[in-house]
């Protein structure tokens, strides 16, 4: 009976120690879905932060522009600069951070690391955007400053436009990828049954 009992005994840890890598693994894929993300929208704030820098070095109104059109141009160009740095830096800090913690953690650490990636995604989102946003206001003023009378008109029509569009497109994308929050998939049950590995 001792030879039964160790048997079960062996049998409980294989299976326990299989449970906790399926675990892991599950948590390493949802890792790598938010990493893959965040990488993607820090890209995309790097070339949108390239254009502001290019605005910065090669916008050069008459000496008789509007002061006022020109402030809100250089307010927006700069407003947008910021967003998009700060997206690029906020993504680069999860990056390194984040898979740090998740490979070379303690037992626990990966699902730290997924519960951070996920927690800050909406401030990455909302930088992004108001950098998008705020070039395409910083065009407005910029063909008002280069161009007035009705050219100017025309293309702030265009980059109006331009905005209502993205706002739309983001509404109707995250209409047709919404799920309730008791329809995702809960990880967190497996660590009850995997301990504390996950």
């Amino acid at each position: 009976t001792e030879t039964v009992a160790a048997m079960l005994a062996a049998d409980k840890l294989l299976l326990e120690s299989r449970i906790a890598r399926g675990a892991v693994q599950l948590k390493w894929k949802e890792f790598g879905l938010h990493h893959l993300n965040l990488t993607t929208v820090g890209t995309q704030a790097a070339v949108m932060a390239g254009f502001s820098i290019t605005a910065l070095i090669e916008f050069a109104p008459s000496p008789d522009a509007n002061r006022a059109l020109l402030f809100l141009f250089w307010t927006s160009n700069m407003v947008s600069l910021a967003c998009n740095i700060l997206c690029v830096a906020t993504t680069t800090m999860l990056s390194v951070y984040g898979s740090s913690l998740s490979t070379r953690g303690a037992d626990g650490s990966m699902v730290r690391a997924v519960d951070g990636l996920y927690a800050l995604r909406r401030r990455v989102f909302a930088l992004f955007w108001a950098g998008v946003v705020s070039v395409l206001v910083a065009s407005v003023f910029g063909v008002w400053i280069l161009f007035g009378g009705p050219e100017a008109t025309f293309l702030t029509v265009v980059l109006v436009a331009t905005i209502a569009a993205l706002i739309r497109a983001k509404i109707h994308v995250a209409s047709l990828f919404r799920f309730a929050k008791d329809e995702a998939t809960a990880l967190g049950d497996l660590r009850r049954v995997a301990g504390p590995r996950v």
